[in-house]
């Protein structure tokens, strides 16, 4: 038997295994996990880039959903089982350190946002699976671009060239 899981592999687990279904609630019920979610977190630890997660890199993803399970129940003032809109911009850049521009926080609310009536009015709100959507691209594409910085300096602040085969290869593996 091999000794690492792919994406479909973790889907099953994510899914199907009753202490993280139970630990990882939201108020509908359980999350599911989708095999295009677990496709970009296997990609965020596949340091090997062979499509395989081995059991360090999943122990790794469990550590990573932990704590954003907990910034984002600590956000989820309500206990809706969403976060607003201001609240994700304040997490990204209070939690997660990212500077980004207001086009690029723009950007990541039109694409991980969901327009909800709630309380009798519309309201831009973010579901925990989304909120790892983003949490894994965003520190997948800063890893990228940390690796490939001019300045070599680790920060987000310098400029960085990619080939384009490169990359594709950054973004389609996300």
């Amino acid at each position: 038997r091999r000794q690492a899981i792919q994406a479909e592999d973790l889907c099953n687990i994510m899914n199907n295994c009753h202490t993280i279904r139970n630990f990882f609630r939201c108020h509908e019920g359980f999350i599911h996990w989708s095999r295009e979610l677990c496709s970009i977190m296997l990609s965020m630890l596949d340091r090997s880039g062979d499509g395989f997660m081995q059991w360090n890199e999943f122990q790794e993803l469990q550590q990573c959903l932990v704590q954003w399970y907990q910034m984002f129940k600590q956000f989820d003032h309500d206990g809706s089982g969403y976060i607003e809109a201001n609240e994700l911009v304040n997490i990204v850049r209070t939690q997660f350190k990212y500077n980004l521009t207001p086009q690029s926080i723009e950007t990541l609310l039109k694409r991980y946002s969901r327009v909800i009536m709630w309380g009798g009015q519309e309201k831009c709100l973010i579901a925990f699976d989304d909120f790892v959507s983003v949490s894994v691209r965003l520190r997948a594409y800063t890893d990228a671009f940390r690796k490939r910085d001019q300045l070599q300096n680790g920060g987000d602040s310098g400029t960085c060239t990619f080939a384009y085969d490169d990359f594709i290869r950054c973004v389609m593996c996300l």
